[in-house]
């Protein structure tokens, strides 16, 4: 008789990862178009996406009803208060496992493979690992019930432009909390809608 044993799920609460992004091109190239970092300490998450045109951040924390969206484009810098959890119209119509004859590998913890397609006709491909998870999961709205952590995933939008986003370091040291204040003084408000 074997016996298999699998390392069980160890839940983080502080974590920094990096993400590159790139665009699928029609030739079947891609092209490298920005980054997003995603901080998680406790009950608060923040997400940063950086592209050579803007830098927009956005801070929640799991336990309050508010977000904040941080802008900045060029010399201007723009904040905006919003409700949270975002009351959203796209849900999920459907998820599922992807089986796989490999194993996928990615920045050393091994990955599921799961679908996600969406009321607003996009599909998500997600590769996940089950040995960690986030207090806060939902760094992308769609991944609140993923049963790990998203180490790279794939959107295509439903007029066909897929956006690959890839895990390149993960970081399970301490974080600062000054990571997720906002100076105000510094933002030009914009009013909630």
């Amino acid at each position: 008789m074997t016996a298999t044993l699998r390392a069980q799920n160890k839940q983080v609460g502080e974590c920094a990862l990096q993400f590159q992004i790139s665009q699928a091109q029609k030739n079947g190239t891609s092209t490298l178009i920005g980054s997003k970092e995603v901080f998680v300490k406790g009950n608060q998450c923040k997400t940063t996406l950086t592209t050579p045109q803007l830098v927009q951040s956005f801070i929640f924390n799991t336990q309050l009803d508010k977000a904040f969206i941080l802008k900045d484009i060029g010399q201007s810098h723009f904040l905006q208060t919003i409700g949270y959890p975002p009351v959203t119209k796209l849900t999920i119509l459907s998820t599922e496992q992807i089986p796989s004859d490999s194993l996928v590998i990615k920045l050393g913890y091994p990955c599921k493979l799961m679908q996600l397609r969406c009321s607003d006709g996009s599909v998500y491909a997600i590769e996940y690992t089950e040995d960690l998870s986030l207090t806060v999961n939902e760094f992308e709205w769609v991944f609140k019930d993923i049963p790990g952590l998203v180490l790279s995933y794939t959107i295509t939008k439903a007029n066909g432009l897929s956006f690959k986003y890839e895990a390149t370091k993960i970081d399970l040291s301490p974080l600062s909390l000054s990571i997720f204040s906002v100076n105000k003084d510094i933002y030009q408000a914009i009013d909630e809608k």
